[in-house]
């Protein structure tokens, strides 16, 4: 009976990283490392030639613009739906562990935590399942917990929020609501914290949660999530 392991390819660009890769696999039960490679594009060529059951990927690894992050888990899952892919994360955002769980199946492991998760992510993986780590988990648990959280926002929080999403400038906005442009973004920067914000990314998928964001906010969200109740306002429809 032949010996059991995992083939496994690891795309990341820091060298140092790749030597402690080598070495844990060298370390690790049942894992093969048949392939290191610095850019996307050196793992997809790769892929034309080579077998492997495990992909591990650095989420924020640089190469071809065009194939970068999200797109390259896309490539893998259309061009290699029997490589399991194990994504490390350098920051645990609602919208990066979202946007990957959103594409299905993909095991998930923040670089703080201990490096033996990787190796069970390999495993858990090449068993069917999708395993997260300590920090990934503590971090969708915080992200479930506060979109079940009702959000109270003042109605002119809301209406700037709302404009805001629907594309005008603060300047704009400030404008049509006969208010300064420094009152306005006080108040945008008050409805972000309220909604547990940092980035106008977050902001879209916020909205598209509570349902307040325009339209155009709607179109742009990656997911949506539980109703959240906003003090004083109906839900948009």
């Amino acid at each position: 009976m032949g010996k059991f392991t995992i083939r496994t390819v690891f795309a990341y660009d820091w060298p140092l990283a790749v030597a402690g890769m080598e070495h844990i696999a060298g370390g690790a039960c049942a894992i093969d490392l048949v392939g290191v490679y610095r850019t996307p594009g050196e793992l997809i060529t790769a892929l034309g030639s080579i077998d492997c059951d495990i992909a591990l990927v650095d989420y924020a690894i640089r190469g071809d613009a065009q194939m970068d992050g999200l797109a390259l888990f896309d490539w893998l899952r259309r061009m290699r739906p029997n490589v399991g892919i194990v994504a490390l994360i350098g920051h645990e955002t609602p919208v990066i562990l979202r946007s990957i769980l959103a594409r299905g199946g993909a095991s998930l492991v923040s670089k703080f935590d201990e490096v033996g998760h990787i190796v069970t992510a390999i495993h858990s993986s090449y068993s069917g399942g999708r395993y997260l780590s300590p920090l990934v988990r503590r971090a969708l648990d915080a992200l479930a917990e506060r979109d079940q959280s009702p959000v109270k926002l003042s109605t002119r929080e809301i209406e700037v929020i709302r404009l805001y999403l629907d594309g005008m400038s603060i300047k704009s906005i400030a404008q049509r609501l006969n208010k300064g442009k420094q009152t306005v973004s006080a108040q945008k920067i008050s409805a972000m914290k309220k909604l547990g914000v940092t980035n106008d990314i977050e902001l879209v998928q916020r909205a598209a949660v509570l349902g307040f964001g325009g339209a155009k906010a709607v179109s742009r969200a990656v997911d949506i999530g539980p109703t959240t109740e906003i003090a004083g306002q109906e839900r948009c429809r």
